[in-house]
């Protein structure tokens, strides 16, 4: 999906199942119960390659070191391998 405004060009991927988003240092994962509290979270110490399993309307799932965490939507990016934008591979 490419939108432009004027001058500028703004390149935005939808994130899909199976894909790798690019964590920060510091971002927060949380686990969340059946009733929508947070049950644990994790402050990452260092950035962090993780795999989104499962994308919501709000939050994702993603695999992070063995188990599955949630983070905000809106606070993933994708990860792209250098030399490529926006890699995403469904075979």
């Amino acid at each position: 999906m490419v939108k432009e405004f004027g001058w500028k060009e703004l390149r935005v991927k939808i994130l899909n199942t199976g894909d790798l988003v690019y964590l920060p240092s510091h971002f927060i994962l949380t686990k969340v119960n059946d009733d929508g509290s947070i049950s644990e979270y994790c402050e990452l110490k260092e950035p962090y390659v993780a795999l989104l399993l499962r994308r919501y309307q709000t939050h994702s799932d993603l695999f992070y070191r063995g188990s599955i965490w949630t983070a905000p939507n809106d606070m993933l990016r994708n990860y792209a391998v250098k030399g490529k934008e926006n890699v995403s591979h469904t075979n």
